[in-house]
């Protein structure tokens, strides 16, 4: 099988799910490449994944910066709104429409004009190239879903795909949405219920990750363990960094916990002092550190609410704009912690629900419950299994142990 896997040029959107997809479908056989901006190749490469990078595709920093894209694709000009923390509402259903729009058909008609011929495409939920290249070829396409809020935007992306169809020339219908999901499925939101594919349990955590830094080794053994992620675009948000941090350093300092607190390269961001117990540094390995740590503080992106999850972790979620309000949300129905408002939260709010969470047994145990269940999901081997299923074109019948179906 041939196996093309494609991408916004993202290493959140890349590395986490579609990355160990690649490296288990080559394991078994098959010829696997990552369709994407040329940017990503040399991440890539860590990983030992061939790139096929994409001329004329704009890479991420691009398309933060560059005013003519921003016009090109109808990106939002401006993001937060004014004293607060969250971005406007309105700007991801215009990130949803350009990604289906004007992205999507760029990328489709780079990879139609590549020299390989895949048998069958996956992409990641954000990436609707690669179902436009499907339909026009008449091959199977699969989404591997670690954002489920762009299957719930579907009502206005699906509208702007058969659009993008029309303009490459194809007058076909549009290749038949499926997901294949990395959660159980009640961690998804239940209007996705009746239309997931299939679950899978992404495998363990991947080489080449950054080392946990010795120093860490030395905190106190007696007290609990908080880990606080905020993702890698939070803070790079106009004015994010200052409005967060202050609160959450306060907050932190009245835990009698240890705390690591990653920051993704900004540490520079800092500018008040660090309470003794809070440790910060730019990169460690979450996913591995996860397993030693009694208490999660997230950002509630999709990849963090999963590998939570997946480490039996309980949570307290600080989301702010994208899938993060829905995983959040998710959090609390699971049972698994608490979720703060991100605009209005404190210091003395952020410390009370750390404490809650900590304290209180059945967030521990329902996480525990969940890290059980994804154990029982079938892995990514079978994924690949149930690709190599899929029937050309795009008719589909039900396959075996892992259930992928239209």
């Amino acid at each position: 099988m041939r196996l093309l896997l494609t991408s916004q040029p993202t290493s959140s959107h890349l590395v986490t799910g579609l990355v160990p997809l690649a490296q288990v479908a080559r394991a078994l056989g098959h010829e696997v490449a990552v369709a994407t901006a040329g940017s990503m190749a040399a991440e890539l490469a860590l990983h030992s994944v061939d790139c096929l990078a994409l001329p004329g595709v704009a890479d991420q920093q691009a398309m933060r910066t560059d005013p003519e894209l921003t016009v090109r694709y109808g990106l939002p000009t401006e993001m937060m709104r004014p004293g607060k923390r969250t971005v406007y509402a309105a700007n991801w259903r215009k990130f949803s429409l350009a990604y289906a729009g004007p992205i999507a058909l760029e990328l489709a008609r780079a990879v139609l004009a590549l020299d390989w011929q895949p048998d069958v495409i996956v992409s990641e939920p954000t990436e609707h190239g690669g179902r436009l290249v499907a339909s026009v070829l008449g091959i199977a396409h699969v989404t591997l879903d670690n954002n489920p809020l762009i299957a719930l935007e579907r009502q206005v992306t699906e509208p702007m795909l058969r659009q993008q169809l029309v303009e490459l020339g194809h007058h076909g219908e549009l290749d038949a949405p499926r997901r294949a999901g990395v959660l159980p499925e009640r961690c998804y939101p239940a209007e996705l219920a009746d239309t997931a594919s299939g679950y899978y349990r992404v495998p363990g955590p991947l080489l080449n990750q950054p080392r946990l830094r010795p120093e860490l080794l030395d905190l106190a053994e007696d007290r609990p363990l908080v880990l606080l992620s905020l993702g890698s675009l939070a803070l790079t948000l106009c004015g994010m960094g200052e409005q967060l941090l202050e609160p959450i350093l306060q907050g932190l300092g009245e835990l009698s916990c240890e705390v690591i607190l990653t920051l993704g390269g900004l540490s520079g961001q800092i500018m008040g002092p660090v309470p003794a117990n809070v440790h910060v540094t730019d990169y460690l390995p979450q996913a591995a550190l996860l397993a030693a740590c009694d208490l999660f503080i997230t950002h509630a992106g999709f990849n963090a609410f999963r590998e939570g999850l997946t480490a039996g972790v309980p949570m307290v979620a600080l989301p702010s704009f994208a899938d993060q309000p829905v995983n959040a949300d998710q959090i609390v129905a699971l049972g698994v912690g608490e979720r703060l408002d991100i605009d209005s939260f404190t210091a003395a709010d952020l410390s009370n629900a750390c404490t809650r969470v900590l304290t209180d047994p059945g967030p521990r145990r329902n996480a525990r419950a969940i890290q059980r269940e994804l154990l029982t999901l079938p892995g990514f081997e079978q994924l690949v299994c149930d690709l190599e299923a899929l029937p050309v074109p795009r008719m589909l019948s039900a396959c075996q142990s892992g259930d992928l179906r239209p």
